[in-house]
């Protein structure tokens, strides 16, 4: 069925060139005017084009969340070349397959400001409601403006203001499978020198596993413009969000086959017990002022935050098997941050030249607190605990146009960052590292509307404050804190990015990165886990593509790919060996890392057969993946297909849309180390299961 898909897919394509006459005109919506590579992106030392950017970087717009139909934000990123789902128990995304166990991946930002919540720093992003998103700046490359962590790429989410002298009202509401609801409404225009906008929304959701989410959510934004190069703004935001998810318990193969759309399944086929659901309470509010300052000469950015984070999490899963094994955790956690980066455009006829300076800081008090209401006895102190994180960085970027066609950017970055962490065992943990990072990347522009550069950048990922507990609680000698180092990676780049005509455009990336350091799980001698640690090193290369382009005024296409190689080359690891389960350390020279598919691809086609009428189809496709460390258990690959059809008249727009329209059965597959049921037995794997078939019907006003 898949190779009829990408037949289907195709034929339809040429099909409609062969018909279509010769001479047709290509589409002049305004809509289409701006290329994406000619976006401003902020997600850099200072504003650049995408085409200008020697690195690279791709732009979702709010138009494109609203093409995909995207639900949240994961959904959007998937689609990005580079961009890897690994969500199992929580949000996980990896870029170019740079993430850890049990830990985030790439940085998070929301209007610059850094999202780092919780002591394992996951993946929180799709509390985001999508209504609030202008755009959103994935950023691959090796880059020194976001310090620690952008060694595994960054992520700025964008959120909307209001545009002066231009009233703008906006509803939508829609409808669609597993009693899916999701509505917003949103005011934003000026008034004189001020610019405002007030969004709020609601989605909810019982969800393909029956995981019921319900998610409120309200923006404010106002700004004050001095004049056309001055701006001083104030953003409050207010989040809502509950969550039942099956997904705190893995199923098992008997489970996932009987009891596949589940969110409580039984024990075991003998045992009738049920396993049940844990439940996620979250409010997350955010109040921050931004400043900034741009002429043709220089430019100034500001943004001073705070963000308030409060989980209630309840972990029910054992509530029929081992009730004494319920728990509740209270989270909270107040995040202060201070950016600051500005330069100055220096033009000395045949040279221009550009260097920009940036400061950071952040500060991060996180407390949990953990009871047992059916052991009361029970010791918690080491679920008891304080974590405070700080972190500063400094950076220096040049950026020299040397007559019309050369360029070239170089600049270099420092960071410290401090942790301690107490329980109340007590288990302290005091820990600072200073880290050095840079980039240097030569380019040529060979017209106004094409680019190739060559980059080169070394870049940290700081270890998550719940890895050096970890070690402290139950590392011994095998796994110690002080022994636990920010794992580094020197990425080589080329790119090539052309605007050749509105029917044909191309971003092409080749990248080579070599980790050190790389982290990973680490078990004694009788198999007992004994946290995570700095095992081995690994490389990882890979192309990217990105093409796109309207042949003719009613036909569309676009194309997302990677191919990724990402193996280990150093390193060792306790796993299983076949068929007796016993445990033996084997190296891991030479094995591809797991979890991260070789292929990955977007096809897109979009048809305009009749004035405000539109259709899309997607074909979504990723290779297959190994499991466990030495690739003895292969995931096998999959496709699925999206489709959407829109149809504007004045200022409304009623759409359908279906994701996953042949109901592909998806899962994640955990079982790094091979275990087997028994002796000579079958795997035993643990499975995630993802969405199934969605369909949806909704209707949106704009004025």
């Amino acid at each position: 069925m898949k190779h009829s898909i990408l037949f289907t897919a195709v034929f339809s394509c040429v099909f409609l060139l062969v018909l279509s006459p010769a001479n047709r005109a290509l589409a002049q919506n305004d809509e289409e005017d701006v290329h994406k590579m000619e976006e401003v992106v902020v997600t850099a030392t200072h504003k650049m084009k995408v085409l200008d950017t020697p690195a690279s970087i791709s732009v979702i717009t709010a138009k494109d969340l609203e093409k995909i139909g995207a639900k949240n934000v994961a959904e959007a990123l998937r689609k990005i070349p580079g961009v890897i789902d690994k969500t199992a128990s929580n949000d996980a995304l990896a870029i170019r397959g740079a993430q850890s166990s049990m830990a985030g991946g790439p940085v998070i930002l929301i209007d610059g400001v850094p999202q780092k919540i919780g002591d394992s720093r996951y993946d929180n992003f799709n509390f985001i409601p999508v209504s609030q998103v202008e755009r959103i700046e994935v950023l691959r490359s090796a880059g020194i403006a976001y310090g620690p962590g952008s060694a595994r790429g960054v992520i700025n989410i964008i959120t909307k203001k209001g545009k002066k002298d231009k009233l703008a009202i906006d509803a939508k509401t829609s409808y669609g499978s597993w009693n899916t609801t999701d509505s917003y409404a949103s005011v934003s225009g000026g008034i004189a020198k001020w610019d405002y906008l007030v969004n709020t929304g609601y989605y909810g959701t019982d969800g393909y596993e029956d995981e019921v989410k319900r998610k409120s959510s309200a923006l404010m934004k106002a700004g004050y413009n001095f004049n056309d190069n001055v701006r001083l703004g104030i953003k409050g935001s207010l989040i809502k969000n509950y969550q039942e998810s099956a997904y705190d318990f893995k199923k098992k193969r008997w489970q996932l086959q009987h009891f596949r759309r589940d969110k409580h399944f039984p024990k075991s086929s003998t045992d009738n017990t049920l396993w049940w659901h844990t439940e996620k309470d979250q409010d997350i509010n955010t109040l921050a002022i931004d400043f900034s300052y741009d002429d043709s000469s220089a430019f100034l950015n500001s943004t001073v935050s705070w963000t308030d984070y409060q989980e209630d999490y309840k972990d029910l899963h054992e509530k029929f098997i081992k009730s004494k094994n319920v728990h509740y955790d209270d989270k909270d956690q107040d995040t202060y941050t201070f950016t600051i980066s500005g330069g100055y455009n220096f033009d000395f006829e045949k040279v221009r030249y550009t260097p920009s300076f940036g400061f950071n800081f952040e500060d991060i008090n996180f407390d949990q607190k953990r009871s047992y209401p059916n052991d009361q006895g029970k010791s918690t102190d080491k679920y008891k605990f304080d974590v405070d994180e700080r972190q500063y960085g400094f950076f220096w970027d040049n950026d020299f146009l040397f007559g019309e066609n050369w360029g070239l950017k170089i600049g270099g970055r420092v960071d410290k960052a401090e942790l301690e962490f107490e329980d109340k065992v007590p288990t302290k943990v005091d820990q600072d590292k200073t880290m050095y990072g840079w980039s240097v990347a030569p380019s040529y522009h060979f017209s106004d509307t094409a680019n190739v550069y060559v980059s080169a950048g070394r870049n940290f990922w700081f270890p998550t404050p719940r890895y050096y507990a970890w070690a402290a609680e139950r590392g011994g000698d095998l796994n110690r804190p002080e022994d636990l180092e920010p794992e580094e990676s020197l990425t080589y780049e080329i790119g090539y990015k052309h605007m050749v005509h509105k029917a044909f455009n191309i971003i092409l990336t080749g990248f080579f990165t070599e980790y050190k350091d790389k982290f990973a799980g680490v078990y004694d001698d009788d198999g007992n886990w004994k946290g995570n640690k700095n095992i081995g090193e690994a490389e990882i290369k890979g192309i990217e593509v990105e093409m796109d382009g309207r042949l003719y005024s009613f036909f569309g296409y676009r194309l997302a790919g990677t191919y990724l190689d990402a193996e280990w080359t150093s390193g060792q690891m306790r796993v299983y060996e076949h068929p007796s389960n016993e445990k033996v350390m084997c190296g891991l020279d030479g094995y591809d890392i797991t979890g991260i598919p070789k292929y990955t691809y977007v096809i897109g086609l979009d048809f305009y057969p009749l004035e405000g009428l539109r259709f899309s189809t997607d074909v979504n496709g990723y290779g297959s993946y190994y499991v466990d460390y030495v690739n003895r258990i292969k995931y096998g690959a999959k496709t699925t297909v999206d489709a959407n059809i829109s149809y504007n008249i004045k200022n409304w727009e009623f759409w359908i849309l279906g994701k996953n329209l042949f109901d592909e059965e998806i899962e994640r597959i955990i079982n790094t180390t091979g275990r087997l049921t028994s002796a000579n037995g079958e795997y035993d794997n643990a499975y995630y299961v993802q969405d199934g078939r969605y369909i949806e019907a909704g209707v949106s006003y704009h004025f």
